[in-house]
């Protein structure tokens, strides 16, 4: 599956809220917090993700192992948005997993703490977050089989629309990834 998405810097998360709430149906908030791993091989960095997430309403706890092989692609705009291959699953506890990371050799590189709140219009999931110590954001996310450049450029003007209805201009769209921004805010 196939994860085309893109994120914008939010200046007025009350405004966005009650933007979302005309047109999106609300899911759920929950804390998200993610512990990436990493080991460098021919080159290349491997990574994947370990997601302790907790549902703020009901306090239900649930653990995820995330691996993306990340793609940025620039719109004619200059914009970006991410197209990735993303394998995720469900998993009871996360100790013997991250027991197997640490001894083959992939360390701790980041660790992500958000808040958020999920929403859902038609095919888009949507995000609106926080994230310490670099503030609000809205992510908008579609699922896909096929990323070829007719489906991706038709889900990528969906993801532009929705940004619209949020009250948010395209100026604000981050092109980088959360690791890229937080790196040097943290002493991993």
């Amino acid at each position: 599956m196939y994860e085309i998405e893109l994120k914008a810097h939010v200046d007025d998360r009350k405004s966005v809220i009650e933007k979302l709430g005309t047109f999106a149906g609300f899911l759920q908030s929950v804390q998200k917090d993610d512990i990436y791993w990493a080991i460098h091989k021919n080159g290349e960095k491997i990574q994947a993700r370990i997601r302790k997430e907790t549902d703020l309403e009901t306090s239900e706890k649930k653990i995820y192992l995330t691996y993306k092989r990340k793609e940025n692609r620039i719109a004619e705009n200059g914009k970006s948005y991410e197209v990735n291959d993303e394998k995720e699953c469900e998993i009871s506890d996360s100790s013997a997993l991250e027991a197997v990371f640490a001894d083959s050799g992939f360390e701790i590189a980041l660790e992500k703490h958000k808040t958020v709140y999920g929403y859902q219009y038609g095919e888009c999931h949507i995000e609106l977050c926080t994230v310490p110590p670099l503030g609000d954001f809205l992510e908008i996310e579609i699922l896909s089989e096929k990323n070829d450049e007719e489906t991706v450029s038709e889900k990528r003007k969906l993801l532009l629309e929705v940004l619209r209805e949020c009250g948010i201009p395209e100026e604000k769209i981050e092109n980088r990834y959360y690791s890229e921004m937080l790196k040097g805010t943290q002493s991993k």
